[in-house]
């Protein structure tokens, strides 16, 4: 049944590379390292079959000016922004290369689809893409591949079957609605004018745009905690106590079925029932106990207010039953509702302890780099959506390398990512002198710049960049009729325009 699939000698992949933005917007600093990594790839086996595949998140239109829109689904902003991300100095040798690499027999470049770049399912960017890479010509446009569907990639290496996909698809946050999607390359294929007022942005996508693009530029760090969860929301309202109120009652049914642990007052918010059949006390309850981690949540509330328990049955009274306040006294209570609860506590936390503690939950028992950590949704979930005859899986989605044979000669793979990675040890975060100074500080400079040059103290008294440098990528390779799969670790060469690769098992942490 996989002799429809094409066949490849050697597969590399790689993910999440966010190409897009401009000065302390960009995440991605290795252009010339992925560049030369894709001319490395494009000289292997002369006379074979070589495929690189881009896992997704390959551009970042979320990162991009594209007010007052989410995504740029208008064509001519999409072809725009596109014409900006190839002309960027950050960008432009990566986009160089990939010409390169179609321009040369035997090879093929496979785009998938993530949550960051859905413009690449457009018509009109697909064509721009080509146009770039191939400038006509057509033995070179016929080894690009746009897998933008929502299906993911299948081929063949040796013997073995290989499923590539970006892993959004099982992520409540980030999925895309690929048939909505659909129905706008289809209205700009009819040359219909596409209603992008009909695109319902995802829980992710939102908060990227509502909430994580207005704090980093306070605080352009925040971009760096990935991928956009739970955890990751506790940290921002730390930082901005204001958006508590501002921004969560107006975010999407899917977060509050992460938020929330009451079914009850969970089932209510998803479907956009009355909140005022709800207490505001029960619903804050929930919030706080959801949205905060152990040492947060602690914290918050060993400074709960003692006559708090009285302010929530006057704000309960008012929330539930919307009476205006008559008195001056009680202009305040009218206002006081589940968010102003939760807002008034985390300000009774010091921004710099509360920080601190958000991001010591973020990273509680942290496995974070551990490449055979099987605690990892993304994992769990795609292996139960594969076949018995797939051999090897590959995602990308959560920056987070992994390598795991999850059955006898049947592995997985997450090749992780090719942005800045933030290293947090537990030296730093159990010491609130040292994360004030060491780490606070520098978020408080407002430049990544700072970011890449920082130190941290790490373990047996010596420092570490708080800036993680991993690169990696995926191979699946014949080896004499049997299919072999590594994680390596890209980094520089010797030699310039050379790139070193290791295998990421003996790499040192």
């Amino acid at each position: 049944m996989s002799n429809y699939l094409p066949h490849y000698d050697e597969l590399y992949v790689v993910s999440d590379i966010h190409m897009g933005g401009a000065g302390d917007f960009q995440i991605f600093n290795r252009g010339g390292r992925l560049a030369n990594l894709v001319r490395y790839i494009a000289s292997q086996r002369p006379d074979g079959e070589v495929a690189l595949l881009l896992n997704g998140d390959i551009i970042d239109s979320l990162a991009e000016d594209l007010a007052p829109d989410y995504v740029a689904l208008d064509t001519d902003k999409a072809l725009r922004m596109m014409d900006r991300i190839y002309k960027d100095a950050s960008f432009s040798m990566v986009w160089d290369s990939f010409a390169e690499f179609v321009r040369t027999k035997g090879r093929t470049l496979v785009l998938v689809i993530g949550n960051h770049d859905i413009e690449l399912a457009l018509p009109p960017v697909e064509a721009s893409v080509r146009e770039r890479l191939a400038g006509g010509l057509a033995a070179a446009n016929g080894r690009i591949v746009f897998a933008t569907h929502g299906g993911g990639f299948a081929c063949t290496v040796g013997v073995s079957r290989v499923f590539c996909t970006h892993g959004n698809e099982v992520d409540g946050w980030n999925m895309v609605d690929y048939t909505k999607l659909g129905e706008l390359a289809n209205a700009m294929n009819a040359g219909r004018r596409p209603d992008s007022a009909k695109w319902e942005p995802n829980a992710g996508t939102r908060l990227v745009i509502d909430v994580m693009n207005a704090v980093k530029r306070k605080y352009p760090f925040v971009d760096l905690l990935k991928p956009e969860t739970k955890p990751v929301l506790a940290t921002l309202l730390t930082l901005e106590r204001g958006l508590t109120k501002r921004v969560l009652p107006h975010l999407p049914g899917v977060v509050w079925k992460k938020i929330g642990g009451d079914r009850q007052v969970r089932d209510l918010l998803s479907a956009g029932g009355d909140l005022s059949q709800v207490s505001a006390d029960r619903v804050a309850g929930v919030v706080m106990t959801e949205l905060l981690g152990p040492s947060l949540g602690g914290r918050v509330d060993s400074v709960r207010p003692k006559d708090e328990d009285s302010l929530l049955l006057r704000a309960e009274r008012t929330f539930n039953k919307k009476e205006a306040a008559k008195s001056a006294d009680d202009d305040d209570i009218e206002t006081l509702g589940v968010f102003d609860i939760v807002a008034s506590r985390l300000g009774l936390i010091d921004e710099v302890e509360g920080l601190r503690r958000a991001l010591d939950d973020w990273l509680k028992d942290d496995k974070t780099f551990d490449i055979r950590n099987e605690d990892d949704p993304t994992y769990t979930e795609i292996i139960k959506r594969v076949g018995a005859d797939v051999d090897f899986v590959v995602t990308g989605h959560t920056h987070l390398a992994r390598e795991i044979e999850f059955k006898p000669k049947r592995h997985y793979y997450n090749c992780g990512t090719w942005i800045r990675l933030l290293r947090l040890t537990k030296e730093v975060l159990g010491d609130e002198k040292k994360f004030k100074s060491k780490v606070f500080e520098v978020f408080q400079r407002k430049s990544m710049a700072e970011l890449d040059g920082a130190k941290i103290p790490g373990p047996k008294g010596q420092e570490v960049s708080l800036v993680f440098d991993r690169t990696n990528v995926v191979r699946i390779f014949d080896d004499h009729g049997t299919a072999r799969g590594e994680l390596l670790r890209a980094g520089d060469g010797s030699q310039k325009g050379s790139v070193n690769l290791t295998l990421e098992s003996q790499v040192k942490p």
